[in-house]
């Protein structure tokens, strides 16, 4: 039997984890010859396993390269070392691979941790109690602990394996070292941007990169060499997108404080030169890469939607813009994405740059592929066990017939997702979407809509504070996805609980119900609503009903309030944004337990009073997100009567309008937007008949949450300390909102907002009348606010500090303001 000629040892590094392998440093005499039979000595129960990772074969002839590649392999894999003999049989060579296992430990130790405790450590190394473990896996514990803790800023940690033969263990000696903080960035070079911008507010250096190497309002990052590097790239990254193609970033100095739990970092910019846009060509081209001959548009209207223009500075934030721009464009007129698996859809813009370095100018090319465009021909829904179909296809704004516009066939699928009706537990949203090419028809496609039935029934209870409604307990029990028109199939009151639980009653028909009671120390409510949006199933041009009940008792400062009322709705949507509605109230108001030193128009309302009215209304809801809204508006109109013709206690009318607009002013680099949303509301009411004053529950209030820096109710007109509100009212506000805190689910495609920072400024007028003097004088107040996205409420926390910057000697002010945010 002869051996393979082996030279030295080539390396050891008992620290790393990684011995390598004698390699053959002459050709063998056996080199070449046919592999006959292959062995492993000794045998052991995983040599199968072992077979399967050696290259050298039977019937194949013999390589000392191949053989190097089988040691190191079986070195990398599976820590074994090898010796290798040859020897003559008939017709070729045996090989004998000789295997010599490493020792296995019986337990494993830890000493010297405090950062990361013991059972922090074994879940992060994937190690459990009693697993045998040989030195290179401990070896290898020992680089990725390393890691680990430099990633969390121990920038000197130092990591040992010792072995203990005798009690057969291996223990980790960690010295952590000082925990390393960022004290200082420098930036030398940065001439077009500064290096930090408050609340992200112009393009800066640390926030536009997203740096993780920072300092913090209340701790700095830690210091981690890895983080750094990042850190440098996308630097880097960020003056390219810019325009600064030829930037160069280097780290230039790191110096450490004395103790050596602070670090400076200094970071050296050479920008270059900034380039230009020198020329935009829109190139339509045919599936094959040739160009399209028979383009279906004019270039001139693709540019005209451009963000980008000639002479610019290449930015590619406008870049992506302009990308999603040209999928618009193509999208309104019935081009379906190729991604979509539509084989002569629409291809996204494959943008290239032709470079001029002479003059620092780029000469952008925007290659698409048009497609052709597609009708719809049906819409399909699927995985709907229980839900009527008519409750999805009601929300796509296409009808059978028309081009696919993906524009809105996006808007309808977040509208469906919206209504919370559909949950799939592996995606990241409820509703997806497949467009099906239908057979003899190329120039028609089937919309196939994919649910599940999700969980539309909610039991919730609890307790809370808010500056407006004080201490309040809340039981609610509501169901989406309602259907009043499917009862149990038997009133067993067990069986009723199951079929309703397995949404096998009282569901599938896209209505609301929701039962509150809600016992508080200022306000209590008892509340029960029905809401069916398409009560004659005309599916579009809906005609909704409404049906609410509530009874409602409010301790106010001057008297207490009892209240029951009932009202019904109906409400017409023409178009996808465009509604109008027509309601009729009556309701009881008992007005009780008058303070002595209560207003006038308190004693004018004590006891019992009947209202009786009706009301209209005209809304344009235009958003991109139903629940959060970055972008678009909301506008409506209103007017109600009571008494008069109807017969009440009280006559007066009210009207009013109201609007809102958020316009996203960027989008960071991780796609989250910052927001501008303006609000302004006008109100205005009058009484006739015996009535002189709008009844005292009607009037408008000013203070709280529309007017944050005041207290609830406490701004405006007052007699004897105590608020009497007006006929006349002006309210709006100003703000900007901006990220703070977000995650990405797992698959999911977009940040998930957790935290929203908000600077915002409130301005108000009340008036008696519109004619009244204390009409013209104004409120206004500043303050910042935090937005808390909760998985389980519909809308956000709103914590609020607002200050008055004008305001009036009887006004009463609150900085704090607390309560559930709706837009």
């Amino acid at each position: 039997m002869r051996a393979l000629a082996f030279g030295s040892v080539v390396g050891l590094v008992l620290a790393g984890g990684v011995v390598a392998q004698d390699v053959p440093v002459k050709q063998h005499p056996d080199e070449g010859k046919i592999i006959k039979n292959i062995e492993i000595v000794p045998a052991v129960d995983y040599v199968d396993s072992l077979f399967r990772i050696l290259r050298t074969k039977n019937n194949e002839p013999l390589r000392a390269v191949t053989i190097t590649e089988d040691l190191n392999d079986l070195w990398k894999l599976r820590q074994i070392r090898a010796r290798v003999f040859t020897e003559d049989v008939e017709g070729g060579v045996r090989v004998t691979f000789e295997i010599t296992e490493q020792r296995a430990f019986d337990r494993l130790l830890f000493r010297g941790l405090d950062h990361m405790t013991e059972k922090e450590v074994t879940a992060f190394l994937g190690y459990s109690a009693g697993q045998r473990v040989n030195r290179i896996a401990a070896d290898k514990f020992a680089l990725a602990l390393r890691d680990r803790y430099r990633r969390d800023g121990f920038a000197f940690v130092d990591i040992r394996v010792e072995e203990d033969r005798d009690r057969s263990q291996l223990t980790l000696f960690v010295d952590e070292g000082p925990r390393v903080r960022v004290r200082h960035v420098w930036f030398r070079g940065n001439h077009s941007f500064p290096s930090w911008a408050s609340l992200g507010l112009m393009r800066n250096l640390i926030g536009s990169s997203d740096m993780k190497s920072r300092t913090g309002v209340v701790t700095n990052a830690p210091y981690s060499e890895d983080d750094v590097e990042e850190d440098l790239d996308r630097l880097r990254m960020f003056y390219r997108e810019q325009g600064y193609r030829d930037a160069r970033v280097e780290l230039a100095a790191v110096e450490f404080t004395r103790d050596y739990d602070e670090v400076d970092l200094s970071i050296r910019i050479d920008e270059g030169r900034r380039y230009r846009i020198k020329d935009v060509v829109v190139q339509r081209l045919l599936p094959s890469g040739e160009p399209d001959p028979d383009p279906l548009y004019p270039a001139e209207e693709i540019e005209a939607v451009l963000e980008v223009e000639p002479g610019d500075y290449f930015d590619q934030s406008k870049i992506e813009i302009d990308r999603v721009a040209i999928r618009d464009f193509y999208g309104k007129r019935g081009h379906p994405d190729w991604s979509r698996g539509i084989v002569d859809g629409f291809l996204q813009p494959d943008i290239a740059e032709v470079f001029d370095t002479d003059r620092a100018e780029i000469k952008l090319i925007y290659r698409v592929v048009e497609g052709s465009p597609k009708k719809l021909r049906d819409v399909i829904v699927r995985g709907n066990a229980e839900t009527k179909d008519f409750v999805v296809r009601r929300k796509v704004r296409i009808l059978p017939g028309e081009l696919l516009d993906t524009t809105r066939l996006d808007k309808s699928i977040r509208v469906l997702d919206a209504l919370r009706y559909f949950q799939d537990p592996e995606a990241f949203r409820g509703v997806r979407y497949e467009l099906l090419p239908v057979e003899n028809d190329s120039e028609s496609l089937d919309l196939a809509i994919d649910v599940q039935e999700g969980n539309t029934g909610q039991f919730r209870w609890g307790a809370g504070v808010s500056t407006s409604a004080g201490v309040q307990g809340q039981f609610v029990l509501s169901k989406r996805n309602f259907d009043i028109r499917r009862p149990p199939s038997t009133w067993n009151p067990i069986d009723v609980v199951s079929e309703i639980a397995d949404a096998k009653a009282f569901h599938g028909a896209g209505q609301n119900l929701e039962l509150m009671l809600a016992p508080g120390s200022e306000i209590s409510l008892f509340q029960i609503r029905f809401f069916d949006e398409d009560i004659l199933s005309r599916y579009f041009d809906t005609i909704g009903l409404g049906v609410t009940g509530e009874r409602r008792f409010q301790r106010l400062d001057s008297y207490d309030r009892d209240e029951l009322g009932a009202s019904i709705s109906l409400s017409r949507h023409f178009t996808e944004e465009f509604s109008v509605g027509f309601n009729v109230r009556q309701k009881t108001v008992d007005v009780k337990g008058v303070d002595a030193n209560a207003p006038t128009i308190v004693f004018d309302a004590e006891g019992s009073t009947e209202m009786r009215g009706v009301g209209v209304n005209a809304s344009w809801v235009d958003v991109d997100d139903p629940l959060r809204p970055t972008e678009g508006e909301r506008l409506r109109v209103y007017g109600e009567v009571t008494g008069g013709p109807f017969g009440a206690d009280a006559d007066f009318w009210k009207a009013g309008i109201s609007a809102m607009s958020y316009v996203p002013l960027h989008r960071d680099v991780r796609g989250r937007a910052h927001v501008f949303h303006t609000r302004v509301r006008f109100d205005y009411g009058h009484a006739f008949g015996d009535s002189e004053n709008v009844f005292l529950t009607d009037r408008f209030l000013m203070g709280g949450r529309n007017l944050r820096g005041f207290d609830e109710r406490r701004a405006g007109p007052s007699q004897f300390g105590r608020p009497v509100g007006g006929e006349a009212r002006v309210l709006s506000s100003v703000e900007y909102h901006f990220p703070i805190v977000s995650t990405r689910r797992e698959r999911g495609l977009y940040e998930t907002e957790i935290l929203r920072g908000v600077l915002f400024s409130d301005f108000g007028l009340l008036g008696l009348t519109i004619d009244d003097q204390e009409f013209g004088r104004p409120r206004l107040s500043v303050g910042i606010g935090v937005r808390i996205s909760v998985p389980v409420l519909e809308v956000p926390i709103a914590i609020d500090l607002g200050w008055p910057v004008v305001d009036q000697d009887t006004d009463v002010q609150r900085v704090f303001q607390f309560a559930l945010q709706h837009f």
